[in-house]
């Protein structure tokens, strides 16, 4: 891991070189993790002779702990972590950064005599390609997730509340070793929506309860050592309306056409068109109100993005979902989603079982 992680550094130093840049300031929690192997808050300096992690005294003996190939640095109560970067920057150095506040970007620029270049872009160009740890943990937490699905049928039940599944399907995660999503992330890390709430694709969770002849959507996703899977599944509870049929084959069938199409070198705004094509060509063309697709790693949306106009080409390595959906207002929401490793062609990390079940 210490090799992998020493070759991310010079990975990045490479990319900042071409932007002009000599060192680079990690400040996203996922690319601190991403380089060091520590997940948190505080600063990361990588410059060609060493990595220095800049942090508060809170987190320095977690940071000791986790991190690798690292020099940790604590900022004594009451400092800002920020602050100690300054003695290990040359005046008029020019630094890649992947976020700052701009307040703090001209205040950085003018006390350490430093230029900031603020760009996510060789960051999430180094991320995209998986390796084979990172892999092997995104398969992981893909098995894990399916069977977080087994748990769910036997708990979905007429008079069962939403927030009582969650909490359910939330406890057994933990159980499995799932962990939850980390602060960064501003989505939740499940959708429990029956009925009508399964018509909106973010849904809240609610005091609702599960009536017979409810649609009821199930969208995971968690974290196993740092990487997510993400996944949905969509079940009826009791006898499914000749609707409900209708609408889940759509969706079905634009999530397989679109899959038979992953591949590296498939270019994302036309995966996006076939599964769009699908359902356009249904009567529910009005009712699929979001792209086909995102990527998958240390945060549940990254690039690339599957969705009208990208002309993004996929490559070896990419972890991608594929969810198309069907929305209609008041009534119910069918959407499908599985992650899926990007090669020669698709390889579907997440296995539950997809065809229409009723409870």
């Amino acid at each position: 891991m210490e090799e992998i992680l020493s070759e991310r550094k010079k990975k990045i130093l490479s990319e900042a070189e071409e932007m002009g840049a000599q060192q680079v300031l990690v400040t996203f929690p996922e690319n601190i993790f991403y380089f060091t192997g520590f997940w948190g808050g505080g600063y990361c300096l990588i410059s060609p002779d060493q990595c220095r992690l800049f942090i508060g005294a809170l987190e320095t003996f977690r940071a000791l702990d986790h991190s690798l190939n690292t020099k940790v640095i604590s900022a004594p109560v009451g400092t800002d972590a920020l602050s100690l970067i300054k003695d290990f920057v040359e005046k008029g150095a020019k630094i890649l950064t992947d976020e700052i506040k701009f307040s703090s970007k001209n205040i950085i620029e003018k006390k350490m005599k430093v230029s900031l270049t603020v760009s996510t872009t060789p960051f999430y160009k180094l991320r995209r390609k998986k390796d084979d740890i990172e892999i092997k943990a995104i398969e992981k937490a893909s098995k894990k997730m399916d069977l977080l699905y087994e748990e769910t049928l036997k708990v979905i039940k007429d008079g069962v509340s939403e927030r009582k599944i969650a909490s359910i399907v939330i406890g057994k995660a933990v159980e499995i070793g799932l962990d939850l999503p980390m602060f960064n992330s501003g989505f939740e890390p499940l959708i429990i929506a029956s009925g009508p709430n399964s018509a909106y694709p973010h849904a809240p969770i609610t005091e609702r309860k599960m009536r017979r002849g409810d649609v009821i959507t199930a969208d995971y996703f968690f974290r196993y050592q740092g990487y997510i899977s993400d996944i949905t599944r969509t079940f009826v509870l009791g006898k499914a309306a000749e609707q409900v049929k209708e609408v889940y084959q759509i969706v079905k069938l634009a999530q397989e056409e679109c899959i038979k199409q992953v591949r590296e070198n498939a270019i994302t705004g036309d995966l996006d068109n076939i599964s769009r094509k699908i359902i356009r060509q249904s009567r529910f063309s009005d009712y699929f109100t979001h792209g086909t697709g995102h990527g998958v790693g240390l945060e549940v949306h990254e690039p690339p993005t599957l969705t009208i106009g990208q002309t993004d080409k996929l490559i070896h390595g990419d972890v991608v979902t594929v969810e198309p959906g069907v929305y209609l207002p008041s009534k119910f929401g069918v959407r499908i989603e599985d992650t899926v490793l990007v090669g020669e062609k698709a390889k579907i990390l997440t296995k539950f079982n997809k065809e229409l079940i009723e409870i």
